[in-house]
């Protein structure tokens, strides 16, 4: 069944099935779908079917009706169409357009091949905060750990030498 979808929040839109020949959209609760937004005005548009074709009229709205960002009075609604109430965002969608399903295009005269080998792109760069693989050797990191040895060493050494020397009693 074709319908209109208003996102007036992102968490719950309001979908209305169009199987009456008019549907009003308004602030106003006299319409078919009452759209409480201050950028809507209390008779903004209607959707009429004729001759199998939704047509989206204006009804003199302050704001403005809009098909895909483009300003109107009336037109023509196409499955897909993104229509705009004032501020208000909605999707026209047609039933027998939405559940078809498009073939995939042939493929015809297309020839696959493996990559031989892969390059990076002369423009890449690398966001990761660590470097990767330094290309040298710490020469301070280096001495660091070998003056720490070294001090583990004496200490050990001191210790045992210590111990070893004192008299008995």
């Amino acid at each position: 069944m074709p319908q209109i979808q208003i996102f007036l929040s992102e968490d719950a839109p309001i979908s209305q099935e169009l199987n009456d020949e008019k549907i009003t959209i308004g602030r106003l609760p006299d319409n078919s779908l009452q759209v409480d937004d201050g950028s809507i005005s209390s008779h903004h548009a209607e959707i009429v079917l004729e001759n199998g074709q939704f047509h989206l009229h204006d009804l003199g709205s302050t704001n403005g009706t809009f098909v895909n960002d483009e300003q109107v009075t009336d037109a023509i609604l196409k499955h897909g169409d993104e229509v705009r109430f004032g501020r208000v965002p909605a999707i026209f969608s047609a039933q027998e357009e939405a559940g078809a399903s498009q073939p995939l295009p042939e493929s015809a005269g297309v020839e696959v091949q493996v990559a031989q080998n892969s390059a990076r792109p002369a423009t890449f760069v690398s966001s990761s905060p660590v470097p990767r693989g330094a290309k040298g050797k710490d020469t301070v990191a280096t001495a660091l750990y070998a003056f720490a040895a070294l001090a583990i060493v004496v200490g050990l050494a001191a210790a045992y030498f210590s111990f070893s020397l004192q008299l008995p009693s």
